[in-house]
């Protein structure tokens, strides 16, 4: 007999033998709740799906990938592998709008950003961009590679990442199905948004006269972005070249943009206990992705599945995705192609000074059902709450058989070498 039907019964059995203790008892009374909840999803599971392989470690275990520490990360060819948000090509369209902006408005007011992983793309410069040697970022001046004299060199090979292992192929690193473009484009990692500044060789100085402003603020067609825009001065030291700042800030035209951070080292996916039967099983009730860093972990919620409470490292998911609905029955359910569902853009947040030891089955993933705080958990040889995934597999859509859409899961659960999607 299973672990979890084992509790049931001894749970059952508590409750018919001594009722009056467990009415005084609430703290016994909600274990044997949870033991019931856990013991019928477990029944079903089996059920639906046969026994399960003792052992079985439902694709967790420690990470030994550690991720990109350098600041430049050059690889374009590999961008859209790590991150969801690599930026199109800017269009004449945009450029025009954004340079035309920044040449009419006269000292705005700009904001201050804090990214340490983000593209810069080069958007405009004018005659004076060219004696602006190099563009750097944060407290050290930390060189953007390539911007140098108002401009950057051309990438002959950006990859998005919008074409996916399901629409490419079984074999997901088979780029001759690639899309590729060229832009002006960099991409800091480990980096910071801090101070942007630009060497001027013509008088060996540093100057910093930039402001940044929110693409909202300048067009909808640039919503999402940031533009970090330069104000010439130079002054040498004999005095004999003098370029006063004008208050225009259209020197240099910069636009970043965060780097949202994809898989690299799990995507885990969720079931949220409410499972009874084949059908129920659709592993989608949140699904998320998992960055660690040395003391740091950053994770991408991708969509939420379930209409319960549910928690992934102590943040509601639901409320991450801005659709919380304060006494509701039911809460939406995001990017499962649900009736009456959502569509939203994946979101992430990260906790400091801990990096789970590498493991995403360290993560608490917490579903409130029945009034209890239940952890979705994935026991060795029991059914899981959860499954560790390789970043490019698609999750089910809703209601949508995890055994239907990867029929090769059922020889999964019998044998986790099985690779089964």
């Amino acid at each position: 007999m299973k672990k979890y039907l084992m509790i049931a019964v001894a749970a059952l059995a508590i409750v018919s033998c001594s009722k009056s203790e467990d009415v005084s008892d609430p703290d016994q009374v909600a274990k044997n709740q949870v033991a019931q909840i856990k013991a019928n999803y477990q029944e079903a599971f089996v059920k639906a799906y046969g026994q399960i392989q003792p052992g079985h470690n439902w694709g967790f275990g420690v990470v030994t990938t550690k991720g990109i520490t350098r600041a430049v990360d050059a690889n374009a060819n590999e961008w859209g592998d790590n991150y969801y948000n690599v930026p199109a090509p800017l269009t004449a369209q945009q450029i025009k709008v954004v340079t035309d902006w920044f040449t009419a408005n006269r000292n705005p007011e700009g904001v201050a950003i804090d990214y340490t992983d983000f593209f810069a793309q080069q958007v405009s410069s004018t005659s004076y961009g060219a004696g602006m040697d190099y563009l750097t970022c944060g407290a050290d001046d930390e060189h953007i590679y390539n911007f140098n004299k108002g401009d950057e060199g051309t990438y002959d090979k950006v990859f998005d990442g919008k074409l996916t292992k399901e629409t490419i192929g079984q074999d997901y690193n088979d780029r001759k199905k690639a899309v590729y473009y060229e832009d002006k484009i960099e991409h800091m990692v480990s980096s910071s948004t801090s101070r942007f500044g630009y060497w001027c060789s013509s008088d060996s100085k540093m100057y910093y006269d930039y402001v940044i402003i929110p693409g909202e603020e300048i067009s909808p067609i640039v919503a999402g972005r940031y533009f970090v825009a330069f104000d010439y001065q130079q002054v040498k030291a004999d005095g004999t070249e003098i370029v006063n700042k004008d208050g225009y800030f259209n020197d240099w035209i910069i636009s970043i943009t965060p780097g949202i951070k994809k898989l690299s080292h799990a995507r885990v996916i969720a079931e949220d206990l409410s499972a009874t039967e084949k059908g129920d099983f659709d592993f989608n009730d949140v699904v998320f992705d998992v960055y660690f860093e040395n003391n740091s972990t950053t994770i991408t919620i991708l969509a939420a599945g379930g209409t319960l409470p549910l928690t992934v490292a102590g943040q509601e998911v639901h409320k991450l995705f801005g659709v919380w609905e304060e006494g509701a029955e039911k809460q939406k359910m995001v990017n499962t192609g649900a009736t009456g569902g959502v569509t939203k853009d994946p979101v992430s947040f990260t906790i400091n000074g801990n990096n789970y030891g590498w493991d995403a089955k360290n993560i608490p993933v917490v579903v409130t059902k029945n009034g209890q705080n239940i952890a979705l958990e994935a026991e060795q040889g029991y059914a899981p709450g959860k499954i560790q995934v390789e970043k490019y597999y698609q999750w089910c859509g809703e209601r949508e058989d995890i055994g239907t859409k990867y029929p090769l899961f059922l020889d999964y659960v019998k044998d986790q070498n099985v690779k089964w999607y």
